[in-house]
C-alpha cells in the first residue's frame, strides 16, 4: 500500500517498515514506512542520495520484552 493511500485509510496499525539512513558525514535519519515500495519516494525527497552511505532496513517491531508475547 502506498503512502498515498495508507494516509487515505484510518489505520490504527503501526508502520511495518523501519529504515535507519546513514550519511557519508555521520548523521543519520530513522524513518517507518508501511511497503518497501514506498522507500525510493523518501530516498528521493532528499537529502540528495550521492550523501548515503548506507541504508539499514528492518521490520518495525517492539523492543525485546515489551510486546504481546512478553512474559512480564
Amino acid at each position: 500500500m502506498s503512502r498515498r493511500a495508507k494516509a487515505e485509510l484510518d489505520s490504527s496499525n503501526p508502520d511495518r517498515w523501519m529504515a535507519e539512513i546513514i550519511y557519508v558525514d555521520g548523521t543519520q535519519a530513522t524513518i517507518v514506512f508501511e511497503e518497501l515500495e514506498d522507500l525510493d519516494e523518501i530516498v528521493e525527497a532528499g537529502p540528495d542520495w550521492h550523501t548515503i552511505d548506507r541504508i539499514v532496513i528492518t521490520l518495525n517491531r517492539p523492543a525485546f520484552g515489551s510486546g504481546p508475547y512478553s512474559s512480564t
